[in-house]
């Protein structure tokens, strides 16, 4: 660290020591805003930062939006978020040619803007772009996107160097950054106070990674959570639950068992590939309080802090035998299905996943995700055009939504395998599903939240991911179902830079609920008193609801494997041909969209092909997908269904 001290030997006479850099040369700060960054002129910028970081180790982000928006929800972590996208301005400052999603250019020895991890000095590949959410900004938001998990635990250091303007010439660093790069008296607040800081630990670590101290135009840093911190808060309401239950599985109570036997009085519910529907309802131990003023259930916690169980939910459920589980040899596996965005139970009565639960052979077992299903979606809104701060606890209810789930693969493993209900079995008096054979797989939100279910599940092995995310701050951005959400938030923070701002917000408040914090633990690195699980991820190129590229970083997070011949390769995911079996796998399918021309915003769509060309809901509905599909569930093995040739299908299967 370079001091500058006053010597005086011991001239007893000497006057008092000249002010230096150890007291910032006695200038007063004076310039910019108190509980600010004001590393640059617009407060909350750059973001996120060391500067919001209280003495406890939580956050101080700042009231934003003149008052409206309080992130106190979010200022209750320890650390940032895994998939927060990095903010910042630079007066004057051209964005870089590289095109999005292209990460080699983070990892060149000529790279502007770096990502490092503080404690490996390893850099974070991550791209950089606009952002098209908030063109009225100015200066423009430079936004840098991880490619992959932010270290947990870790300080990452943000250097930034040779950005230039519209003329070619490099810009200057800002009037509040260049004090501490030069060791100069500070007039920003706070500025002063941090210089121990970028002293031992921001200016090394970028030297290190070959960004000199003089060239740098921005540097600074920040915390992430650590990973016990993310994923506690769900493992201690799946504990306290699960705790609770009786000793041979959940109460539940059988509601209406309807038998279709194909004839022409068969109730509306019934379907040709469906023999009996199970309509009943799960006593599930509730780990939630009554709802407050806003709709919001928050898990409840005793003095010591440990989630604890009272009462209980009342959640209903579908389970639906075909005529496989009563006609074929044996007993059929259970699958578990997850709905879509903000959805129900009623996405497993779709005619394509009953008619491959018939010729492929499983039940099927559905519950709408509690916090996540098409009830909760008022709440959701209500939150954001109130009191848009508090959105990180409507997670909390979805904590025990994928509990619920939980809770419902272990009743259909015991308490309702014991049933007596001769409908629920097979003409020789044996049960008509496996118990012992219980598998999920989520198509959307089903897969997105389904990392959550199945890295936290008790009594699965394998799990199929379709189309899922992470990074809900990626993934809601270049989302077309997003935009409802975008009209609620303008109009409640009419402010240019308010998308941005929430999305980044999001990417911390919502870490314990972001796949990206779960995904790492889907194989090879379980949770705590959680077996061993394998996964496959299902993609569909050219997805206008889910972007590829987030479906690749949770990829990426959990070591996956892309299985090859593939119809595009994909940056820092290995690869291995068919037949294999990583335990953690991807498959993309090419249905003939051509590339997105616009891939800094969501896909235009096409409206000459089906669905505007969206291929979000395609690939579930493909034969071969399927039978890859349940040969995964029912081997772990994931076996080549595309002839040798990259898996491609002209259009809407």
């Amino acid at each position: 660290m370079w001091w500058l001290f006053a010597c005086g030997g011991d001239d007893k006479d000497a006057g008092p020591a000249e002010p230096g850099l150890e007291d910032n040369f006695g200038v007063e700060e004076d310039l910019g805003t108190d509980g600010c960054d004001n590393l640059l002129p617009e407060c909350l910028y750059p973001y996120p930062s060391d500067a919001y970081v209280a003495a406890d180790g939580t956050l101080a982000i700042p009231i934003l939006f003149l008052g409206l928006f309080d992130p106190a929800a979010t200022n209750r972590n320890h650390g940032f978020g895994v998939a927060s996208p990095i903010l910042f301005q630079l007066p004057g400052a051209t964005f870089p040619a590289d095109p999005p999603f292209d990460l080699a250019p983070s990892l060149d020895d000529d790279a502007r803007i770096v990502l490092v991890d503080a404690t490996t000095g390893e850099r974070v590949p991550h791209w950089v772009e606009s952002d098209w959410m908030s063109p009225e900004v100015d200066p423009p938001l430079f936004v840098i996107r991880p490619s992959v998990a932010l270290p947990r635990g870790h300080e990452v250091v943000v250097g930034v160097r040779g950005l230039t303007d519209a003329s070619g010439a490099v810009v200057e660093a800002p009037e509040a950054f260049a004090p501490l790069r030069d060791q100069q008296a500070s007039r920003w607040k706070g500025v002063h106070a941090r210089r121990d800081h970028f002293e031992d630990v921001v200016f090394p670590t970028l030297e290190a990674a070959g960004f000199a101290r003089e060239e740098l135009q921005l540097a600074w840093s920040f915390p992430v959570q650590s990973d016990e911190d993310a994923t506690a808060p769900l493992l201690a309401v799946r504990d306290a639950v699960f705790a609770a239950l009786p000793a041979g599985g959940p109460d539940y109570t059988l509601d209406r068992v309807l038998v279709c036997d194909g004839g022409g009085d068969d109730d509306p519910d019934c379907h040709p590939s469906i023999r009996v529907i199970v309509d009943g309802t799960a006593r599930i131990p509730s780990a939630v309080l009554p709802a407050d003023a806003l709709g919001l259930r928050l898990v409840r916690f005793d003095a010591d802090g440990a989630a604890v169980t009272d009462g209980f939910e009342e959640w209903p459920f579908r389970l639906q035998l075909p005529h496989a589980a009563f006609d074929g040899p044996e007993p059929v596996p259970v699958l578990q299905y997850g709905h879509g965005l903000l959805g129900g139970k009623e996405e497993a009565d779709n005619g394509w996943l009953r008619d491959m639960a018939q010729r492929l052979g499983f039940a099927i077992l559905a519950c709408d995700m509690q916090g996540m299903n098409t009830l909760a979606g008022t709440t959701w809104v209500g939150t954001l055009a109130t009191e848009g701060g508090r959105f990180p606890d409507l997670q909390e209810l979805a904590w025990q939504g994928v509990v619920n789930q939980l809770v419902q693969q272990r009743m259909v493993k015991t308490s309702l395998a014991e049933d007596a209900e001769p409908a629920l079995h097979r003409g020789d008096g044996g049960l008509a599903w496996d118990p012992d054979t219980v598998w999920y797989y989520g198509n959307s939100q089903g897969g997105s939240v389904g990392t959550l279910v199945a890295a936290t599940s008790l009594d699965i092995e394998r799990a199929a991911l379709g189309v899922p995310g992470s990074s809900y701050p990626l993934m809601l951005q270049r989302s077309v179902d997003f935009e409802p959400f975008t009209v609620v938030l303008d109009v409640a923070y009419p402010f240019p830079d308010t998308i941005p701002v929430f999305l980044a917000l999001l990417g911390t408040g919502w870490d314990q609920s972001d796949p990206l914090s779960f995904s790492a633990h889907l194989h090879g690195a379980p949770l705590p008193g959680t077996p061993q699980k394998e996964v496959l991820f299902h993609v569909a190129k050219e997805d206008r609801q889910v972007l590829n590229e987030a479906s690749f970083l949770s990829a990426r997070t959990a070591g996956a494997t892309l299985l090859t011949p593939t119809v595009r390769p994909v940056q820092l995911l290995p690869e291995a041909p068919y037949p294999a079996r990583p335990g953690a796998a991807v498959v993309e399918v090419d249905f003939g969209i051509p590339d997105d021309p616009t891939p800094l915003d969501p896909p235009d769509g096409d409206p000459t092909q089906p669905d505007e060309g969206d291929t979000h809901g395609w690939l579930r509905q493909w034969e071969p997908a399927q039978d890859q599909l349940v040969h995964f569930l029912r081997t772990g093995e994931v076996i080549d269904v595309c002839g040798g040739e990259p898996c491609t299908h002209a259009g809407k299967p």
